[in-house]
């Protein structure tokens, strides 16, 4: 089966957002994929109205623009499956494998948060398109596209969730119908990067103890990062800490225990 993995981001970028993406490119040649980057042109797979609806929310644009694009290149016979990652995404064990069993596959994440209104923190678990794959013929993906189409033309614009079109969505349909989903590629929320970039503390503890298998990718959420830091060189100094300490976990990423071995 042949295997493309795409990815898209924006000319300008911090340093640690080009280290993912390096590991993106170096993973897919050790696995044998094809890859293919695409920049700002991806926005022009997105129709004019629902670019003018999402303003400056690009995540919500980028969630219908990166189905379109994989749904033109399996039309075209590209590859038999296509993998999407987002340019956050790091891996760092080289053995991850995405190849879906069924006709479409997303990740799974545990999102460490605070309590709402409690002292505190909990876990949230969620469906999340920081890598999604479709095979060839997958009814899943044109549903998607018309799905959130639809969405976004009943929706207030000055009330769209940067997770609208992503997770939220995905998760409702998973509870629903249930897709094939992997926990190897996971995400970090703000509290679990502070525990990585510093001392392993409560986040990842709590973190541990809920997963099913060592992460072996990582969606580091720059969307979220401003809660990790009060400035941008803190929030970069921050995630580059990161990525050198996952990057040491070439086994796989389950807790503290993996930093010690590392």
């Amino acid at each position: 089966m042949k295997t493309l993995v795409v990815q898209s981001a924006a000319d300008q970028r911090p340093e640690w957002i080009e280290r993912c993406l390096t590991s993106v490119r170096s993973w897919a040649d050790h696995a044998q994929y094809d890859y293919h980057f695409m920049g700002d042109e991806l926005f022009d797979f997105v129709p004019a109205w629902y670019l003018a609806k999402c303003g400056d929310s690009y995540p919500v644009a980028t969630d219908l623009a990166r189905l379109v694009w994989m749904q033109q290149l399996l039309q075209d016979r590209v590859a038999d499956c296509v993998i999407w990652l987002d340019a956050d995404v790091l891996v760092f064990a080289p053995q991850l494998r995405i190849a879906p069993q069924t006709t479409c596959l997303f990740g799974y994440e545990l999102w460490v948060q605070p309590k709402s209104g409690k002292s505190g923190l909990e876990v949230r678990g969620n469906v999340h398109n920081a890598v999604a794959a479709f095979r060839q013929d997958c009814p899943i993906l044109p549903f998607l596209i018309e799905a959130i189409q639809r969405l976004m033309r009943r929706a207030d614009p000055g009330h769209i969730a940067p997770q609208m079109m992503g997770p939220k969505l995905l998760s409702h349909l998973h509870n629903l119908v249930g897709f094939e989903i992997t926990h190897a590629v996971g995400a970090v929320s703000p509290e679990l990067l502070k525990d990585l970039a510093g001392q392993p503390g409560a986040a990842m503890a709590l973190w541990s103890a809920r997963i099913r298998e060592p992460m072996l990718a990582a969606n580091l959420a720059a969307s979220t990062t401003s809660a990790v830091a009060t400035n941008t060189v803190e929030v970069n100094e921050c995630l580059n800490s990161v990525v050198d300490a996952l990057c040491l976990c070439v086994d796989g990423f389950a807790g503290a225990e993996s930093l010690v071995k590392s």
